[in-house]
């Protein structure tokens, strides 16, 4: 079983840097969210014929045991929203409605844990930014040191970007995630609901409840999804999240998720893409993290090729011009990176009633509201 002294912060970046204080906060947030999960688990077992919680907080309750090889463990999904996908065969994806424009105030219609903002000029595609950190980690960000999270959005939106901005009501009125440089003038972070990080752990801890109907344990992923309620089968990341961890729990596995916790950008497939007839590689550059825990990237044409007058709508792909951002999002495999257990002989019989595990012991600080509007809260099924 996997052991941390402390939770690293998404993709090992450098925020924390200089600054132990930082470390030590971000554990204790992160241990609350999985400590939440497991309680929640305990309780739920409990009142439905017991078992072994196999989830657990790699932090306290980690040990040396042997773990799988990481590759065992590894979700993968793709970045475009499986509900704008192409509605049937020879119809293209609604690019269009993924990533329509959005004021300040509001969130991205982009729902994979990924989300890119297109930069446009004179009727072209300059540049196209994808992100997939979660918003509640840049609101701990920004409410801990203030000052790098400026940083940051000076870096990577734009230096107009001032600290009156980020804390429209002061600093006692919260992150605001809905800011106007992280929605209509750009993309800092995710702005979806269900993108945060304490969905992707909840998800993960309650999908180890192996599930049984009419006699037959649950295995396939849609109906296990339908049945346990944690998360939403539009989606391709929930479904293939779920379905994987259960099966780590079936296998008698103990399962968490490896540190630094985080969704990520794994890897961009840029073949077929040419320019002017000529392969064009390079122009999709991680700017904040490395493959395959990348946190941020950029698709642009280099100096020389746009003092050229060359733009991204120039790229093509398998011979299509790009139009969109989302003609690059559904080139992007994002995953997450799960721990599990050399079996170790936990088989929890299976529950033999359908329905989401409830939270429990929840701490305030996760639930509260953001300024922007939005509760941290669990991904929902579809209808909810």
């Amino acid at each position: 079983m996997a052991h941390y002294n402390a939770f690293s912060p998404p993709g090992n970046n450098p925020d924390f840097t200089g600054d132990p204080n930082l470390t030590q906060a971000w554990t204790e947030h992160m241990s609350n969210v999985f400590d939440t999960s497991v309680a929640s688990l305990v309780t739920y077992l409990a009142h439905h014929g017991g078992g072994t919680c196999q989830f657990y907080n790699p932090v306290s309750q980690g040990r040396a045991d042997p773990d799988l090889p990481a590759a065992a463990t590894d979700i993968p999904w793709n970045g475009f929203p499986k509900r704008h996908e192409a509605p049937g065969p020879g119809q293209p994806p609604h690019y269009a409605a993924a990533e329509a424009p959005i004021a300040a105030g509001e969130n991205r219609d982009q729902d994979e844990y990924l989300e890119w903002f297109v930069n446009w000029k004179d009727g072209k595609i300059v540049s196209v930014h994808f992100t997939c950190e979660a918003y509640d980690y840049f609101q701990f960000l920004a409410e801990t040191a203030p000052d790098k999270a400026l940083g940051l959005y000076q870096t990577s939106i734009s230096p107009q970007v001032q600290l009156a901005d980020l804390f429209p009501n002061g600093p006692a009125g919260g992150y605001d995630i809905l800011n106007k440089w992280n929605t209509e003038l750009g993309a800092m972070h995710l702005t979806h609901p269900a993108n945060n990080l304490f969905a992707e752990v909840f998800l993960a801890a309650t999908a180890t409840v192996r599930r049984s109907q009419h006699g037959a344990e649950i295995t396939q992923t849609i109906p296990l999804i339908r049945c346990s309620q944690y998360g939403d089968e539009t989606r391709n990341s929930d479904p293939a999240i779920g379905a994987a961890v259960n099966g780590l729990s079936r296998d008698g596995r103990r399962v968490t998720l490896a540190n630094p916790v985080g969704l990520y950008m794994a890897n961009f497939n840029g073949a077929g893409l040419t320019l002017n007839g000529q392969p064009a590689g390079g122009f999709f550059k991680v700017v904040r993290g490395t493959f395959p825990l990348a946190l941020r990237a950029v698709f642009e044409l280099p100096p020389e090729l746009a003092a050229q007058g060359l733009t991204v709508s120039d790229v093509k792909i398998g011979g299509t011009s790009i139009q969109f951002g989302g003609q690059l999002a559904e080139r992007i495999t994002m995953h997450i990176a799960g721990v599990a257990s050399v079996a170790q002989d936990i088989h929890n019989a299976p529950v033999m009633t359908c329905g989401g595990v409830p939270q429990v012991n929840l701490p305030a600080h996760v639930v509260k509201p953001f300024a922007a509007g939005l509760a941290l809260a669990p991904r929902q099924p579809a209808g909810a």
